[in-house]
């Protein structure tokens, strides 16, 4: 898709659809009226199924509006979409952020480093550090020291630098013995675009929290959120937003790995529906950028799905909710998929506003054949759905829940009944133990630099924590043998002194530098 500032145009609801005059605002507000009286799917008995479809129910029930304001903030919908994921990053900082890079990189610098040094003969230890820009741009750059702190001849605190080589970029931020930290960088691509980076920076083994937003010139904004590796991908947490002049969307977000979605996560994609374009929501577990595992869709305006994907199309057990904009006809459903398609028999529970009934109707290959009584065993199917213990579970963190979806979908085509319950305790707890034993970046050179006892003394370096929450300020020891290891253990040190949301990511670093995830180097 084109993002453009008219592109902003293709997110309004006020069409109409094919065949009658409702427009997507009247048939949402359909479906809305219908969850709220009908409730939840009566044919979902699994406590995880349910929490599913109520996170997507969540979702469906807010209004995708655009226009003021929300053109500069979430409007209800997409805030649905990312409640999901708020014990995984600060929202309120992320807008905070978010704003001040619309200021621009003054205002930025002003917000964050309100003191620079003054002292204007002091060195970098390197020019490593890795900036997001688009692909075809420099990510890195020959800065020079303006003015700053400095320490043993080194930066050292809050400096300003700026590069002319192998493009103009400018950076305020804090530096240890030379080496960036974090800060505000910025600068200009050559078809005027502005890229304001605010947060951590990544380099080499060094994955960084940040924001990097681009301005188009043609008011078109894009925003991305969260983990960065130094390749100018998401590794870990994150959100992709795409800022139309008339609606921030929320296009991604979750867990990430190599850019790719893998993991608990949700995602955007615009649609067509009789004449109308309207944004569908996928949630659940993904593998490889698309859902395998229990995952759940809604087109906002109709239809609700929960149940098992497979290569992103529902396979295996299913459940639904159809509610008609045409009509006041509603309907629960469950049954089996194959490769998107109902396969067999599929129960349903069919309501208007003269009663209800439930049927039993048979489908082949999608296609419908006929309703039958017959003894098909509905509590067999439900007891393999039982199993899908992929969302819940307080004890089972959704880093950990990575390639359990896939794992239980072999169970469940395979037929093996009241195994998978079993088969997926044993998959819990391997990648439990995946994490907590095996270093999170891969590479041989990588592991085994993390694996390998370093050489030389253990040596203790006193870090000065400072939240800027808080203005609080600590000095706390931080063991180290390597120098990357050290460089790690700040970052670790300032994340949970300061009771940051990106522990994860920090006890990664740490795992990959100093061989233990709290960077308690031996």
């Amino acid at each position: 898709m084109q993002k453009t500032a008219i592109g902003g145009l293709l997110l309004a609801t006020a069409m109409l659809l094919a065949g009658c005059s409702v427009t997507g605002e009247e048939a949402h507000q359909s479906l809305v009226e219908e969850i709220q009286y009908r409730g939840h799917n009566p044919f979902i008995k699994a406590a995880e199924v349910k929490e599913l479809e109520k996170r997507i129910q969540a979702i469906s029930l807010a209004p995708d509006l655009y226009d003021d304001p929300f053109g500069v903030q979430f409007n209800p919908r997409n805030m649905a979409i990312l409640d999901n994921f708020k014990d995984q990053y600060d929202h309120p900082g992320m807008m905070r952020d978010i704003n001040l890079a619309r200021q621009g990189f003054d205002a930025a610098v002003a917000a964050h480093y309100p003191r620079i040094g003054l002292a204007t003969n002091c060195d970098l230890a390197s020019s490593d550090g890795y900036f997001m820009n688009n692909d075809d741009q420099p990510h890195q750059f020959d800065w020079q020291f303006i003015q700053g702190d400095c320490e043993d001849g080194l930066v050292q605190g809050v400096a300003r630098v700026t590069a002319t080589k192998p493009a103009k970029a400018d950076f305020v931020g804090r530096f240890d013995r030379g080496t960036m930290l974090e800060g505000v960088f910025t600068t200009t691509q050559p078809d005027g675009a502005r890229i304001i980076q605010i947060g951590g920076v990544s380099f080499d083994g060094r994955v960084a929290r940040l924001l990097s937003s681009k301005f188009n010139v043609n008011g078109y904004q894009w925003h991305r959120f969260g983990d960065f590796a130094a390749n100018n991908k998401f590794d870990g947490f994150g959100i992709n937003v795409w800022g139309y002049t008339n609606k921030m969307m929320v296009r991604a977000v979750g867990t990430f790995e190599n850019d790719e979605l893998e993991g608990f996560a949700g995602k955007q994609e615009l649609r067509t529906v009789g004449d109308g374009k309207f944004w569908a929501t996928w949630l659940g577990m993904y593998s490889k950028g698309t859902l395998n595992g229990l995952g759940a869709w809604t087109n906002g305006i109709s239809h609700i799905k929960v149940g098992q994907w497979q290569d992103g199309e529902m396979n295996g057990v299913g459940y639904g909710q159809f509610a008609s904009y045409e009509s006041d006809y509603h309907e629960f459903y469950a049954g089996r998929f194959e490769k998107g398609e109902r396969q067999g028999a599929f129960q349903v529970l069919a309501q208007n506003s003269f009663g209800e009934g439930t049927k039993v109707e048979q489908y082949q290959n999608g296609n419908y054949i006929d309703d039958s009584e017959d003894d098909f065993d509905f509590g067999q199917l439900f007891a393999v759905a039982a199993g899908a213990a992929i969302i819940g579970g307080a004890d089972i963190p959704d880093a950990a829940k990575v390639d359990i979806g896939t794992a239980f979908m072999a169970d469940v085509m395979s037929d093996t009944g009241t195994t998978n319950m079993q088969s997926l305790q044993n998959t819990y707890q391997q990648q439990l133990q995946r994490n907590n034993n095996v270093p999170a970046v891969a590479g041989t050179a990588q592991q085994a630099s993390a694996t390998a006892k370093p050489a030389g003394g253990l040596k203790t370096y006193n870090a000065k924590i400072t939240c800027e929450d808080t203005g609080v300020t600590n000095t706390i020891p931080v063991p180290y043998r390597t120098e990357a290891c050290r460089i790690a253990a700040i970052d670790f040190a300032q994340t949970f002194a300061c009771n940051k949301l990106d522990q994860d990511r920090v006890t990664r670093n740490c795992q990959s530098a100093c061989g233990d995830p709290q960077c308690l180097q031996q």
